[in-house]
């Protein structure tokens, strides 16, 4: 008698040696076995990873630093944080240092002065990836180490995938194939599925990196004398734990802390603006980093470079990262978003939970075609999205009240709109998600209007604002608000209060919108300010530098209700941040 499948029962499908094969034990790879293991401890798992411990301390990979969204999927999803508390170092938040000035205690600093509401960390990813293998383990993984992909084999029609490995080190060249239901692609740059089925997608514009990590404490606070103690004193935590952005036109240098008493240093660059040749080598990124800030190149020299390493055009993203087909990419073989906001454990948290689930559904015999669709266009342009946004301020990072607005805006977006998504999984729910991508529908178009406005902004940019310093949760209590009151509860909240909290962030944001045309305005085009304001509340998706552009895109056309003292509330808290220069 023949069985007759149905909904609830799984479709017959091959024998195999695993459930899942993960190509690939860095930290995407380890973190989905362990998520895996969690969520379906029915299903077998394998990872199968070339390096073998104990690995390096510091000198391993980039990728240090967090911010909120990865930092509670590696200490709640992933159990690490009684781990994270004890041998890494807690975040104080991202700082940036404005160049511009002969004296660096005077250049404009946008970053907090305690630590933030929600914690994130500074990652020794030797030490970290060391640990998440015991880890995985324990949870009922199998890893096997010292051993290099060789090649990954999609099964047609359903068959089953096979994954092909050797041994390193075995001069025999044998090779061993292992057959999966699900193969996940976590190989890193080598990125086999990616290039096997021509899936790789670039970026308009080259950007390059180098790094290197040091055996001792670049402290910047040290690289100013206790004499200035109102530059001290502004900053409560020590600016060491912060991954601090020094930046100017064309790229910025990272200096990221490293427990016990590292410092990982880097350089990132927009390469028509900084041609990779004047740091490809480590002397010659020394002395990039001692002419942004000389009072580090001294303490930089006596200390011992660990290592060293260039990538080129380091940015990538992909036309697909999930199949019905029972394949993904996750990691660095999915996509590579730009650094500049330590976005790459986001992008980690959100590709797994996908995985998880999709593998989860088709053990049940219900995987779904159109969410593995909605999957793929959700979570790429949530990859592209950000590197697209980060990359167009390269030319103007050295413009303090420009790129002091464009991280309060993207912080807006972040923490009301996209992180929100990742607390109460509403990713995972393709109906929840829509009704969210309703109601942020004008959000992109606004979003459009205001990067190009900052584009234009700075290239006519007359200095009418300047800046001090800024900390972003003291001196911003609407922002603050909006990140406190979308932070994860011990229970997951009602999908209409979720709603309800991105409706709120979405109104502010438009209000943002309006501030910093304003400002915008008083800066290049002080003859149309007065005139524009008497007009009140405007179509935020029109708004341009354009004067002869207004009436025809529709300026004075507002598409949403005035909301004319939230507005106003909102101005002078953001005004209050800036002086106006003499």
């Amino acid at each position: 008698m023949t069985a007759i499948e149905t909904p609830d029962t799984p479709p017959a499908f091959p024998p195999v040696d695993y459930d899942v094969v993960i190509a690939g034990g860095g930290l995407a790879g380890l973190c989905l076995a362990k998520q895996l293991r969690d969520a379906h401890p029915q299903q077998t798992v394998l990872v199968c990873e070339r390096s073998t411990t104990p690995l390096p301390v510091s000198a391993f990979k980039v990728g240090e630093s967090t911010v909120e969204v990865g930092a509670h999927y590696f200490a709640e999803d992933i159990g690490l944080r009684d781990y994270l508390e004890s041998e890494h170092l807690e975040k104080l938040g991202l700082r940036y240092f404005y160049g511009g000035t002969p004296d660096f205690p005077d250049e404009s600093e946008f970053g907090v002065s305690q630590f933030l509401p929600a914690k994130s960390y500074q990652l020794n990813r030797g030490t970290l990836e060391e640990h998440l293998r015991k880890v995985a383990v324990e949870a009922g993984a199998e890893l096997v180490e010292g051993v290099f992909v060789e090649d990954i084999l999609l099964g047609e029609s359903g068959a089953p995938h096979r994954v092909v490995y050797r041994t390193e080190g075995d001069e025999s060249g044998a090779t061993r194939t292992i057959t999966c239901r699900w193969t996940i692609d976590a190989t890193g740059r080598r990125r086999i599925i990616q290039r096997k089925l021509g899936l790789e997608k670039r970026y308009p514009r080259r950007h390059n990196s180098v790094w290197f990590r040091l055996d001792g404490r670049l402290d910047i606070d040290e690289a100013v004398g206790r004499d200035r103690t109102d530059w001290h004193d502004r900053v409560i935590g020590p600016r060491w734990h912060s991954t601090n952005h020094l930046m100017f036109e064309g790229g910025w240098v990272w200096l990221i802390p490293l427990a016990p008493d590292h410092t990982s240093v880097g350089i990132v660059v927009a390469d028509h603006l900084h041609p990779i040749g004047s740091m490809n080598r480590i002397d010659k990124a020394l002395d990039f980093v001692a002419e942004r800030l000389p009072a580090l190149d001294a303490p930089m020299r006596e200390m011992s470079v660990l290592d060293f390493r260039v990538l080129r055009d380091y940015s990538h993203s992909s036309q697909q990262v999930f199949s019905g087909d029972r394949w993904a990419c996750i990691g660095e073989a999915a996509v590579f978003a730009d650094p500049y906001y330590s976005v790459g454990s986001n992008l980690i948290a959100y590709a797994n939970g996908f995985v998880t689930k999709m593998v989860g559904d088709d053990a049940e015999g219900r995987l779904d075609g159109d969410f593995v669709d909605y999957a793929n266009r959700w979570f790429l342009s949530l990859a592209e999205g950000l590197t697209n946004n980060i990359q167009l301020s390269y030319p103007f990072h050295h413009r303090p009240v420009i790129m002091a607005l464009k991280t309060l805006w993207d912080y807006y977006v972040g923490w009301a709109f996209s992180d929100p998504q990742y607390y109460q999984r509403t990713f995972l729910n393709k109906a929840a998600s829509t009704a969210i991508s309703g109601l942020g529908a004008q959000a992109v178009a606004t979003q459009n209007s205001i990067m190009r406005l900052f584009s234009d902004w700075s290239a006519r940019y007359r200095g009418t604002f300047t800046l001090d310093f800024l900390d972003y949760i003291e001196d911003v209590p609407t922002l603050t608000r909006l990140f406190v009151q979308n932070l994860p509860g011990a229970e997951p909240q009602p999908f209409t209060a979720t709603l309800a909290s991105i409706r709120d962030g979405l109104d502010r944001i438009e209000e943002l919108a309006h501030v910093i045309f304003h400002m915008a305005l008083e800066d290049v085009l002080p003859e149309h300010a007065e005139e524009v304001r008497e007009h009140g509340w405007l179509n935020v998706a029109a708004m341009s530098l354009d004067p002869e552009r207004w009436e025809r895109d529709g300026l004075f056309t507002p598409r949403s209700k005035p909301r004319p003292e939230t507005l106003k509330e909102l101005d002078a808290e953001m005004r209050a941040l800036f002086r106006t220069a003499p």
